[in-house]
């Protein structure tokens, strides 16, 4: 049976739980950094603020002169002239020569002077569409960075639950080898050897499924750090949560609300759609442009005419179906929207903030009950054991005692990760993060 259940443990035993010869152990900031550079999602946002780069370049251009070369041949059924009537025939102008194919090229050029403001709102527009990009990619950084240093934590405590559980093994064992003894002896029944099996059976269950937690919880992280089963295995290494303050409880709100990137992004929305609206009213204004050609015309002779002209041009709409107005009442709505969506992520961040404080003071709270309690628990099986070999105590007693040594160990192991997951959480909560992955970038 022993045998099976070590074979079990080496087969279902996560990569990270013991050091092996020639495996690499990453810290967690080289976890977070790795996650931050291979990431699928955060390499999709990074496009986006490219793309969102590469409109505001071409709302910009909306601004500039437009200049296009044409050119062409057209045949018309009767002969038609190759360039304007210049002068009076009767005073010597002459008509100019016709042809039924015309060969033509010129230049035109349109430069827009007026258009209601909506140039200039075409590049307000792109400039927010690139700022929500980039605070949706600081957002999507934040929190991988808090989901990799949750699964981080849970990997480490996991780890120290399986170190617990297999100490918690190695005592049943060695408390089963007193009790056979003592069966043998005629000093106990075997009915206490029956218990002591049963609790060593379920104490090796307990070993199995922390290391299946540990295995999945491994294949999370390698999926958070955008890595798939090709690439070669690693441990994590455990090192020093860096210690950092945190304003006042009272401040902490108005603190996230500079920082949260949903929030901010929510904000750059409303300006968006307020930018939208404008530019929707801006369809009721003139449009005034200059425009000028010039080119040249010719005949099957191919001598070529040239000709030029340019000009002012007032563009006024007058009726175009309803389609402007149902733009602008869109509009309203869609800004009316964003106000109550952006209340919405400011409940969200409050609620956030306490629970994360909360969560914080709570987790603090239970590591040093915990610390407290393990020494007990140590000092309780010492006793119980001694008894239990002197004759005096029971076998319940000792298993007892284990057990609650084992809930002892737990406790405290969940409540330091814990803690350190909590004021992950709290970093978050504040849009900030404890190692400075999305500051610098």
């Amino acid at each position: 049976m022993k045998r099976l259940v070590i074979l079990m443990g080496m087969v279902l035993l996560p990569h990270g739980v013991f050091a092996e010869a020639g495996v690499p152990a990453f810290t967690l900031s080289r976890v977070i950094d790795f996650a931050l550079e291979n990431e699928p999602k955060l390499s999709v946002l990074g496009k986006d603020i490219e793309a969102a780069k590469h409109t505001v370049d071409a709302a910009k251009g909306g601004r500039w002169p437009r200049l296009d070369l044409e050119a062409g041949i057209t045949r018309y059924r009767y002969a038609a002239p190759i360039t304007p009537i210049s002068g009076a025939p009767q005073n010597g102008g002459g008509f100019p020569p016709f042809d039924k194919d015309i060969y033509d090229a010129s230049l035109t050029l349109k430069l827009p002077i007026y258009r209601g403001g909506r140039l200039v709102k075409n590049v307000e527009i792109a400039e927010i569409n690139r700022l929500i990009a980039e605070r949706a990619l600081h957002q999507g950084r934040q929190e991988l960075v808090f989901n990799v240093t949750s699964v981080y934590c849970k990997i480490l405590e996991l780890e120290e639950l399986l170190k617990a559980h297999e100490q918690n093994v190695r005592q049943l064992e060695e408390h089963r080898r007193v009790t056979e003894q003592f069966v043998k002896a005629g000093s106990a029944a075997r009915v206490d050897l029956m218990k002591t099996d049963v609790e060593l059976a379920h104490g090796r269950q307990q070993v199995l499924a922390t290391q299946n937690a540990g295995a999945a919880a491994y294949a999370l992280l390698r999926s958070l750090m955008g890595v798939d089963e090709s690439y070669p295995r690693f441990t994590v290494a455990e090192e020093p949560f860096p210690e950092k303050g945190y304003p006042p409880e009272e401040k902490a709100v108005e603190v996230a609300l500079r920082q949260r990137p949903d929030y901010l992004k929510v904000k750059a929305r409303t300006e968006l759609f307020q930018a939208r609206l404008d530019l929707a009213r801006g369809k009721r204004l003139p449009s005034v442009d200059v425009a000028g050609e010039y080119g040249e015309r010719a005949g099957d002779s191919l001598s070529f005419k040239e000709n030029w002209n340019i000009g002012l041009r007032l563009s006024y709409p007058l009726f175009d179906g309803g389609i402007t107005r149902a733009e602008i009442k869109k509009g309203m709505v869609e800004l009316e929207r964003t106000g109550e969506e952006l209340r919405a992520v400011r409940l969200s961040i409050v609620r956030e903030v306490r629970e994360a404080y909360l969560a914080v003071a709570d987790a603090e709270k239970r590591l040093a009950v915990a610390r407290e309690a393990i020494s007990s628990a140590e000092e309780n099986l010492r006793v119980e054991q001694l008894k239990y070999e002197t004759g005096v105590g029971t076998t319940r007693d000792v298993i007892d005692a284990q057990t609650a040594l084992l809930r002892a160990t737990t406790d405290r192991h969940q409540a330091s990760y814990d803690l350190a997951a909590a004021k992950a959480a709290l970093d978050k909560a504040l849009g900030s993060n404890a190692y400075g992955e999305v500051a610098s970038r």
